[in-house]
């Protein structure tokens, strides 16, 4: 897989994980507008299932399609939300801008951008909402994932690490 561009490193991740910008500058430029919320697409076949696979906030929306506008690559890049072993807890939420997807992936949108998850991720990121504003100081992105608070991150903990895609 090729990745465009890095939305974000990791510091020390926990349920809100918080994320910043490649070149680590808290000041990237100007606040986004807020835009109209959209959820993600539904899971194919889910019937009334109507919960949002993953949300991504206006504000956060605002800055993603910004940072693809800038990249001035033909074709579509999508948001890829993926949690991958390592962090202080042991897991670590990473955001991409990639150019590809594949079979092995669910795509939505939420907000005006398309969302890509890999299928074998749906269930650890269902419920995540990526958002973006400033913590500490440190302006970046956020992830807020209900699946990795608590007990509740011990069951994906095993599965991580058996990931081989850590990059």
């Amino acid at each position: 897989m090729k990745i465009i561009r890095c939305l974000g490193l990791t510091w020390c991740v926990s349920a809100a994980a918080v994320l910043l910008g490649c070149n680590e500058s808290p000041n990237s430029g100007p606040a986004p507008a807020p835009l109209p919320t959209a959820t993600a697409s539904k899971k194919p076949g889910a019937g009334s299932d109507q919960s949002p696979l993953v949300t991504v906030t206006p504000k956060a929306a605002a800055t993603i399609r910004r940072l693809i506008a800038d990249q001035r690559v033909p074709g579509t890049l999508y948001l890829r939300v993926r949690v991958v072993p390592g962090g202080c807890q042991g897991f670590m939420h990473k955001l991409d801008l990639d150019p590809d997807v594949s079979f092995a992936d669910h795509v939505g949108e939420s907000a005006g951008v398309r969302v890509v998850i890999f299928k074998r991720q749906m269930e650890m990121l269902r419920g995540a909402r990526v958002d973006f504003g400033e913590e500490g100081g440190k302006q970046g992105f956020k992830i807020d994932n209900p699946n990795f608070k608590g007990e509740a991150a011990k069951k994906w903990l095993a599965l991580l690490k058996k990931e081989k895609d850590v990059n």
